[in-house]
């Protein structure tokens, strides 16, 4: 992934917190051999190979098969199992619990396998997790029936390309393609490995099971290669949230031009950061042999213990994103938890604690906020790399930085989720804190809502800034009109924050309207246009009376917004938009709340759960016709 890293960044014992019982209970008419007890009562963890899982005590499973939670299926009869494209057979030779595995295989790109539930399970409040061996697949594919395929979830795990051994893949939710689905009834379970172009494809399977859920979901903040935004800019707006986060670094760069010194490493560590290790290799970990790969990973977290940082150098981020099947058993000598660049969700904490995907947080708008609000709704964890946090001038073309208007919208969005940070010593360590409170929302408001609040109008030609002006905490309504031929952009900013814009309103239109929440303080404009412009500020009172009730529908055209509307949870927002350029839909809180729904450009027919609650408005811009429907979840 050439576009999410630059020359900078190219340079063991996990404990499960589930309870483990005397005996799992099986399903779908499955046998459990596994036992998390020897005959003299104590823990047997000799055959797991590091301690990522416990043996049993007649010796049959061995890792990645686990003890914790309950078996969906142990493949010891394949009965249940219906080949989908491919061929389906038991594997003996590759059992890791009982007498064999299954392997499906296909002459084909696709080989898939599925087993159907005709009472249906219920997945609420479970996490699921399944032995695989990639022998010939790029990516494999879970996916949840529930009800019905229309109604599905998706695990998708990125196959690294040197990679064909076995791991556990914890099936933590990426895509909902269709309409919201039951985990309270899931049907069906489907497991399908794509393969090189042309195949052949194969894929070895074994120990399909659920284990209990997290009762809140979580994310895990990565400040790759520790420059010196990510002490100066990211560190402060943690602070102010109490937030911990990981820095991944090479001790051989601590110092260096533009990146942390040891004290300021020091000072995030005595804050609760984890220093992790990223080796800066000048060959892939692949590409050697293992003893070297050893020397390699215990160099650099040896390095780093002695510098004071030994929570956060038993964390792994691997260099290059390269890792075989040798890597892997390394790693897991060597580390306690290893991260790797492959898109998803997963369990919190994941049952695979050394092949834990991160993905890449510069595309706030073209996964990281869909993964978020998939790890808020089923409790699941999402870990985000952050590159170098610059000013949004500064960010080129598929450059590794991030800017910090993205930035600060993706820790509002992290915050108005509800999701917990934590550290990936908090993963290994069983500190895990995960309230899992809903916001209240009480009862439906009576009266005033919010009270008028201030009044502003600036006009000017071309680009500039307006003078500082107050505004009080609630919402504001912008009305602008323009001149000129090219698009019309008014960002808003704190002239005493730390630089982040916030845009109030883009249109390419003689005139629009918009809507945003803000704080007690004091603000500027930035205008960008190239004509006469004339902007009207207002904070109108807000009473019971105007909050419509769902459903909700509006339609329009260019930029304006809906609302007030009275929600008393989640919502889901139905939109459409036919025109060419950004499509954006805000979710405005009168608690000042903010949730970014829609980010993309073109045609756009889909839907978004928002985590609303309470009075909220929803603005939009466009450059077309566009139509919303807001219901109940």
């Amino acid at each position: 992934m050439a576009d999410e890293r630059d020359a900078d960044d190219d340079s063991s014992r996990r404990r499960l917190l589930a309870a483990l019982g005397a005996a799992s209970t099986t399903l779908a008419g499955c046998t459990d051999v596994l036992s998390d007890e020897t005959g003299d009562g104590t823990p047997d963890d000799a055959t797991t190979g590091g301690g990522s899982g416990t043996g049993s005590s007649d010796g049959d499973a061995r890792w990645p098969a686990i003890e914790a939670g309950e078996v969906l299926s142990d493949f010891e009869t394949l009965e249940e199992w219906t080949a989908r494209t491919g061929e389906l057979s038991a594997a003996p030779d590759e059992a890791l619990t009982g007498s064999q595995a299954a392997v499906v295989e296909s002459d084909e790109g696709t080989a898939g396998m599925e087993i159907r539930f005709p009472d249906g399970i219920d997945l609420r409040d479970w996490d699921t997790s399944v032995a695989v061996k990639p022998e010939a697949a790029d990516r494999v594919i879970v996916e949840f029936l529930a009800p019905t395929r229309s109604d599905r979830l998706s695990s998708i795990r990125v196959v690294p390309d040197e990679y064909d051994g076995w791991f556990r893949m914890d099936c933590g939710y990426q895509q909902k393609p269709g309409n919201d689905p039951d985990l309270s009834t899931v049907t069906g379970i489907n497991i399908v490995a794509d393969g090189p172009d042309g195949g052949p494809t194969g894929l070895l399977v074994d120990d399909l099971r659920r284990t209990e859920s997290a009762d809140n979901g979580a994310a895990i903040l990565a400040f790759y290669g520790g420059h010196d935004s990510h002490y100066d800019i990211a560190a402060k707006m943690l602070a102010e949230r109490g937030w911990a986060a990981a820095v991944p670094v090479s001790p051989d760069r601590i110092g260096a031009d533009g990146r942390l010194g040891t004290d300021e490493l020091r000072d995030l560590s005595d804050r609760g950061w984890d220093v992790c290790s990223l080796p800066q290799v000048s060959t892939p970990l692949p590409d050697q042999p293992a003893e070297r790969q050893r020397e390699v990973l215990e160099t650099a977290r040896d390095a780093l213990a002695n510098q004071g940082f030994e929570d956060g150098s038993r964390h792994l981020f691997v260099p290059d994103d390269r890792l075989d099947a040798t890597t892997y058993d390394v790693a897991r000598d060597v580390h306690e938890s290893v991260f790797l660049s492959s898109a998803g969700t997963t369990g919190v904490p994941p049952t695979e604690t050394h092949m834990i995907p991160f993905i890449w947080g510069p595309a706030l708008h073209t996964g990281v906020r869909r993964h978020l609000n998939i790890s808020d709704q089923y409790d699941l964890l999402t870990v985000i790399r952050i590159p170098r946090i610059v000013d949004a001038a500064d960010v080129g073309v598929d450059e590794n930085r991030m800017s910090l208007d993205d930035f600060g919208l993706l820790l509002d969005h992290i915050e108005h989720r509800g999701l917990d940070v934590v550290t990936p010593s908090d993963l290994v360590d069983g500190t895990l804190d995960l309230d899992g409170d809903e916001p209240a929302v009480g009862d439906r408001p009576t009266g005033t809502v919010l009270e008028a609040g201030q009044s502003h109008v600036f006009e000017g030609t071309g680009s500039g800034e307006s003078p500082t002006f107050d505004l009080d905490e609630g919402v504001l309504v912008a009305t602008v009109s323009r001149d000129g031929t090219s698009e019309l952009a008014v960002d808003v900013t704190k002239p005493g924050g730390i630089g982040r814009n916030e845009n109030l309103l883009t249109t390419a239109n003689s005139a629009g309207t918009s809507i945003m929440a803000v704080d007690d303080d004091t603000y500027r404009l930035e205008v960008a246009a190239d004509g006469a412009w004339s902007i009207d500020l207002s904070q109108p009172a807000v009473h019971a009376d105007d909050l419509d009730d769902l459903p909700f529908e509006a339609s329009g055209s260019g930029s304006s917004f809906a609302g007030p509307l009275w929600t008393d949870g989640d919502v889901r927002v139905v939109a459409t938009h036919d025109g060419d350029g950004t499509f954006v839909v805000d979710g405005y809180g009168a608690d000042g709340s903010r949730e970014i729904l829609v980010h993309r450009t073109g045609a756009f027919d889909n839907s978004r759960s928002y985590r609303a609650g309470g009075p909220v408005w929803l603005n939009v811009e466009a450059d077309g016709d566009w139509t919303l429907r807001v219901t109940h979840v």
